[in-house]
Parts: structure tokens; C-alpha cells; sequence
């Protein structure tokens, strides 16, 4: 399946994320938590550091469900009440959640995802 981007986080894109406890939702799922893209890049280096692996784990047919939730320029990530730490409690980007039949069930964040055998696993 291709890796799903929620345009800013757009509330007009619902179903995205209605999606994850859907009927014909797959059994798993992921949500990928990215910095905004800033001057063409994300502002989050560590973002950038990961994005090739995760475009080659979720981005093409044959491979899981995820989607992309963008968390804001870096003075909104860095509110409190921002909404990815509010409803998702991620304090770090990047991060993915491994989400099966509506429920979270793993988590990796930053480095954790470069480190190829914990990915691997992850992705079980």
C-alpha cells in the first residue's frame, strides 16, 4: 500500500485515520509522526535521517499500511497541546506506531528506527 500523507493534518482528511479501526482495515497498521517539511526538507534532522527507511519498509503495494501525521513547524511541536502529544503522547520525532486492530502495540522512535533488526522485528 502507498505510505498515506495527511496533508498537514488537515480535518477534512478524517477517514485516514477512521481507517485504522475500519472493518476492512488491515489487521496492522502504522502511523509514521514527522516534522513539517520547511524550505523543501522536514526541520527535523533525525526525520530526514530515517525517511529513505521508511519509504522503502511502507511505499509500494505489497507493503503494510501507513500513514504519515505530520506534527507542525517546530514552535507548534514544541507546545504542550500539540496535537500528536495530546492524542498520540509522541514527544519525539520521529516516531512509529505499530497500530493493531485500533490499538497501539508497539512504538519506535528516533534512532530506534534506523537500527535495522529492531525495524525488522517491528514490522513482524
Amino acid at each position: 500500500m502507498p505510505l498515506l500523507a495527511n496533508p498537514h493534518n488537515d480535518p477534512s482528511f478524517p477517514h485516514v485515520f477512521n481507517s485504522l479501526n475500519a472493518r476492512d482495515s488491515p489487521p496492522v497498521s502504522y502511523l509514521v509522526f514527522y516534522s513539517d517539511i520547511v524550505n523543501g526538507q522536514m526541520w527535523c534532522p533525525d526525520c530526514r535521517d530515517v525517511e529513505s527507511t521508511v519509504k522503502e519498509a511502507f511505499d509500494a503495494p505489497d507493503k503494510p499500511k501507513a500513514i504519515i501525521y505530520w506534527v507542525g513547524s517546530l514552535s507548534e511541536w514544541r507546545t504542550p497541546k500539540n496535537k500528536a502529544r495530546v492524542d498520540w503522547n509522541v514527544n519525539s520525532v520521529p516516531t512509529i506506531l505499530k497500530i493493531e486492530n485500533g490499538k497501539e502495540t508497539g512504538r519506535l522512535v528516533e534512532q530506534e528506527i534506523l537500527d535495522k533488526k529492531s525495524f525488522e522485528e517491528f514490522l513482524k
